[in-house]
């Protein structure tokens, strides 16, 4: 009977999506159209700020949860994100200086640790400052990063998708993120190459410190860690890249298309390739995580680093060529 339920959610999430962006398509060609650039890797226009899709559902199902609760206990992570959400959805709209953007962010940051449930705090109050101020640095990063990696279609919500499903069942089953995985299923369908619209600063950001503020609410540290780990396809190509540009000198604030999987396709690989490369490789070390133990997770990620190191000598266009690229 449970199970029945959260399927039921499931598809309402997925029906949610599909309302939002099959009556919306005309509102974001109009408002939101990407048009390509010289480090665009689409060379059409496409409506962006679609992952409106997947943040309303989730945003609706936590506001009607938190009425009927008269508003008490704790306050749902989506609405600690609505400072974000809304600086994001303006930066798609009319774009946004990055001062800005970063103070919503922090602003977010701040309020996930004070009303997230977080429980990484100590009892020495000089140890709290070091550890709130180490994760306002590590959401904010999430947040940076995930969007560096929201490029190429499907990527970031066949990723995301699949680190969600993973907490989900970590937390035995949780009605905002079976929501928020219908509609990601829904959005995939619609993101994926060739893309009919892309999910903007708004879903990018928005997953980005969502994924980070679940994972911080669980208690055990070796808990957190290896949840985190799953991801280590995603955020290490981010990571990577962003330490190879700062050891060229480069400026690592200008975008650029020096991510592998930005290579990759400029190389041999086509855009389903490499994000079913991403997602698979992320499942995988996900369902080593979950079926066996840390240390294999361990092993599957460093297997995964050499299998990447392999795919970029052979099919990725090379770090110095790009970063040559008159077009960047």
């Amino acid at each position: 009977m449970i199970s029945i339920i959260y399927l039921g959610y499931f598809f309402l999430g997925v029906s949610s999506s599909f309302l939002i962006l099959k009556n919306g398509i005309k509102f974001f060609e109009e408002f939101f159209l990407d048009n390509p650039n010289k480090r665009s890797l689409h060379f059409k226009p496409v409506p962006s700020a679609g992952g409106l899709s997947f943040i309303i559902p989730i945003l609706i199902y936590d506001l009607i949860f938190a009425y009927f609760n008269n508003f008490k206990g704790d306050i749902s992570l989506s609405l600690l994100c609505i400072p974000l959400i809304g600086i994001s959805f303006l930066d798609d709209l009319i774009k946004v200086s990055p001062k800005y953007r970063y103070l919503f962010q922090l602003l977010t940051s701040f309020l996930i640790l004070g009303f997230g449930n977080v429980n990484l705090f100590l009892l020495n109050p000089i140890f709290n400052i070091l550890i709130f101020i180490f994760l306002v640095i590590f959401i904010t990063g999430s947040i940076n990063f995930t969007n560096f990696m929201d490029g190429s279609d499907g990527l970031v919500a066949g990723c995301m998708f699949v680190f969600f499903l993973i907490i989900n069942y970590k937390l035995n089953s949780n009605i905002s993120i079976i929501i928020l995985l219908g509609s990601l299923a829904t959005f995939i369908y619609w993101n994926w190459n060739p893309a009919k619209i892309f999910m903007g600063d708004t879903g990018s950001t928005f997953l980005g410190v969502y994924f980070v503020a679940n994972i911080l609410k669980f208690d055990e540290i070796n808990e957190i860690v290896g949840l985190l780990l799953i991801a280590s396809p995603f955020f290490g190509d981010a990571l990577i890249t962003l330490f190879r540009r700062f050891l060229k000198r480069q400026n690592i604030f200008k975008a650029h298309r020096q991510h592998l999987y930005q290579r990759l396709y400029l190389g041999k690989l086509s855009k389903q390739q490499v994000a079913l490369l991403y997602i698979l490789q992320s499942l995988i070390i996900g369902i080593v995580y979950i079926k066996l133990n840390f240390i294999y997770e361990i092993g599957s990620i460093l297997a995964s680093l050499f299998i990447m190191y392999l795919l970029e000598k052979k099919y990725a266009v090379s770090f110095d060529q790009e970063m040559n690229n008159k077009l960047i």
